[in-house]
């Protein structure tokens, strides 16, 4: 685990209850232009970074899965100014930033770039499905499958190795009948990913990160830095957790109380309200470019499309709309 980039930890751990964004002269600060920003919300709130139809089931990857697959549901921006930001009022950020989230979500512009994500995101074809005889047929399989089971459990000296591959060729094939079960599993998962109303995903996000966040061990030990400058948790069993996970750990326990308090505060009231805001219009930011050797934000960040922050002397005015929108 690299800790030469603190920025980036504090970043990911804002990311981590739907989304990562500035407010006003905060983005310009960290260097991202709000299309970038709004991109990640949408993104890490659905799960997905993918933008076509959903073909396939695809799971929110966990601590067990890989990295790359993580990453499909999961992902951090890259903010070239952020190092300055955090060496000032890294706290102060934290509260714009979970302000400016919440904005975002309760506003007209977010249930359009919901919708239009949605609409992208609906499959176009169902994979194949066997006849009638064939699904009766697998029942049955599968009902003498759990009886020879339940047999082998019984019997003594059977290796616990030979249960587990049992229990999940089980497993298996009783995800097969589920998905022949439904004439259209495809469209079945596209309606629980992409709800009609976002409401439910927000609010799922929110939970899930309170329940993440109370697993994050913040005075876990380190290794040394190798020679790459890398450290590693003594821990083996913290090496395996997930991305999300890290970047809390990353983040610190100061900043994560502070996002823990704003997700409790946004629970406890509607998640998003039936009067939608407007987003603020920002004006272009002249943004030097990124480092040769930087990593790209992502594909949208370089539209000319986008608009960013106003003058600072119009801060005021955008933090009034904030506290009036989020109430924090």
């Amino acid at each position: 685990m690299n800790r030469n980039k603190t920025g980036v930890a504090l970043m990911g751990c804002l990311l981590l209850f739907s989304a990562f964004i500035a407010a006003d002269t905060i983005i310009t600060r960290l260097g991202l232009e709000h299309k970038t920003a709004r991109y990640y919300i949408l993104s890490n709130l659905a799960g997905s970074f993918e933008e076509g139809p959903m073909e396939e089931n695809e799971e929110d990857g966990g601590s067990n899965a890989d990295a790359y697959d993580q990453m499909k549901s999961f992902r951090i921006p890259y903010a070239r100014l952020l190092p300055a930001v955090i060496k000032g009022d890294k706290n102060g950020a934290a509260r714009e930033l979970c302000s400016y989230v919440k904005m975002y979500v309760n506003s007209s512009d977010f249930m359009n770039d919901y919708n239009k994500r949605r609409d992208a995101a609906k499959p176009t074809t169902e994979p194949w499905r066997p006849d009638a005889e064939m699904i009766q047929s697998q029942r049955q399989s599968v009902k003498e499958m759990d009886k020879q089971l339940a047999d082998l459990k019984k019997q003594k000296g059977i290796s616990p190795d030979i249960i587990a591959a049992y229990e999940k060729g089980i497993q298996d094939q009783k995800k097969n009948l589920a998905n022949w079960e439904d004439p259209h599993p495809n469209l079945t998962r596209w309606e629980k990913h992409y709800p009609a109303d976002p409401a439910p995903l927000v609010k799922q996000k929110l939970q899930d990160y309170l329940a993440l966040v109370a697993s994050v061990d913040f005075d876990a030990a380190l290794t040394a830095p190798d020679k790459y400058k890398k450290v590693k948790f003594v821990n083996p069993a913290y090496e395996k957790q997930s991305l999300k996970w890290k970047a809390c750990f990353r983040a610190g326990k100061e900043v994560n109380d502070i996002i823990t308090i704003f997700v409790k505060e946004w629970l406890k009231g509607d998640i998003i309200s039936k009067e939608k805001i407007k987003m603020p219009d920002f004006k272009p930011a002249e943004t030097a470019p990124p480092p040769a050797s930087g990593p790209v934000a992502s594909p949208a960040s370089t539209s000319k499309t986008d608009t960013i922050a106003k003058p600072i002397k119009e801060k005021k005015s955008l933090l009034n709309k904030l506290k009036k929108a989020t109430g924090f």
